[in-house]
């Protein structure tokens, strides 16, 4: 049976076809996100990609579910890290957030030695002291960072610039513009010595996602071979934010970080953050919150296997036609403001950021910009109130929480 009956619609005709349909309208034949400054054709049959990318994973090193804690007390802290490694967390990174610090309180009763930690303190001091009781040695995971000269394994955080409103080509440019002036400033054999590690944060456009984590990991390789140099090791660190979330409906949050984890998964990053959407509450997480958070990363690796997924979107002209955007975008940005100083950059990033945050802020009073449970489909049930807390600042701009802006 010759094609078994089967005989492929000719291009022309499906996009007649769908236009009809559509009466003679063919916008929809057509991606647009105005906040990332993307647009591609999804009718397309057929796409060569401009970039080999791809998204592969260590197996020598999996994908850790990872929890977040800075330290304002260190009593707390440990409780915190005790209860998450308690219900699945299999890594920790604790950033020191005060002066004076008493390290052993903070890791009392915790197996170092089974886990894969990270250690960012504030000053030298600190960085002395932690060094003096722990031998890191003795411990293959265990990482003590600093962002002091010639002392430090190396941080770069998209994260926070993320979290501001910045769309995927600023996220990755900055991030760029950092490893850019680390490189340009440092030893090779002192960047041969350490490991760099690289945050990223995701807002929940699945493919937009992936996508970025992608360029992203496309973009650092090159930079890093532009100069001939590698780390010891490379890791990229995704974290779930507030941007989408609200308090007002906390359960639909649970889905919007499942489709977060399910693109840092799918990406295969080194570890997975998925911070609790109430931990910037003026309540703080619960334990209840922080279970239920651990609980998303771990369904997806010991329920739906997506521990084991490997490139999964490799050769999907609709996402690879994502990937070479962002790239575009992001190399072309970060190579005209290369030379710029700090100052510079920040205030162009700055510009560039507050525009698109006010593109989504109207969009978003507007629901043309859609959150389920916050600006469209309200629950009717009557609820506590909660409220956001302080909100954190990045480069003088307060993280954007939609919620907050009706």
């Amino acid at each position: 049976m010759k094609n078994w009956d089967f005989n492929p619609v000719e291009l022309s005709d499906w996009r007649a076809k769908i236009k009809n349909e559509l009466g003679q309208d063919n916008t929809d034949l057509r991606y647009s996100n105005e906040f990332e400054e993307i647009t591609i054709d999804i009718a397309l049959k057929k796409y060569s990609r401009k970039y080999s990318t791809s998204a592969f994973r260590d197996d020598s090193s999996p994908t850790k579910n990872a929890t977040y804690i800075e330290i304002y007390d260190e009593r707390e802290a440990n409780k915190l890290a005790l209860h998450c490694l308690n219900y699945g967390a299999d890594a920790l990174f604790f950033e020191a957030k005060k002066e004076k610090l008493n390290w052993s309180l903070v890791i009392a009763g915790i197996e170092l030695n089974y886990i894969k930690s990270w250690f960012l303190p504030l000053s030298k001091t600190q960085y002395d002291d932690l060094k003096a009781l722990i031998n890191i040695h003795d411990y293959n995971e265990c990482e003590v960072l600093m962002n002091h000269a010639n002392l430090t394994n190396n941080t770069f955080h998209g994260f926070s610039i993320h979290q501001i409103g910045a769309p995927a080509f600023l996220e990755i440019s900055y991030i760029l513009y950092s490893i850019n002036n680390y490189l340009a400033s440092s030893k090779k054999s002192e960047i041969e010595n350490k490991i760099c590690i690289i945050t990223c944060g995701l807002e929940g456009n699945y493919f937009i996602d992936m996508a970025k984590i992608r360029a992203m990991k496309f973009l650092v390789n090159q930079l890093f071979n532009a100069y001939g140099v590698q780390p010891i090791k490379l890791e990229y660190h995704a974290h779930t934010g507030w941007t989408n979330k609200g308090l007002k409906d906390r359960d639909t949050n649970l889905l919007r970080q499942t489709t977060e984890v399910m693109a840092a998964y799918a990406s295969n990053v080194s570890a997975i953050f998925n911070n609790p959407s109430t931990l910037i509450s003026k309540q703080r997480a619960s334990k209840t919150d922080w279970r239920l958070a651990l609980n998303i990363v771990n369904l997806l690796k010991e329920e739906s296997y997506f521990d084991r997924v490997i490139n999964p979107l490799d050769g999907a002209q609709v996402f690879e036609q994502l990937v070479d955007q962002i790239i575009d975008k992001s190399w072309e940005t970060f190579t005209t403001n290369q030379e710029k100083i700090e100052e510079e950059f920040h205030n162009f990033l700055i510009s560039k950021i507050q525009t698109c945050r006010s593109k989504k802020i109207t969009a978003f009073r507007n629901k043309q910009l859609s959150k389920i449970g916050i600006n469209v489909f309200l629950k009717n049930e009557k609820q506590e109130q909660e409220l956001w807390g302080e909100i954190p600042h990045f480069l003088g701009l307060p993280y954007l929480i939609l919620e907050k802006e009706l």
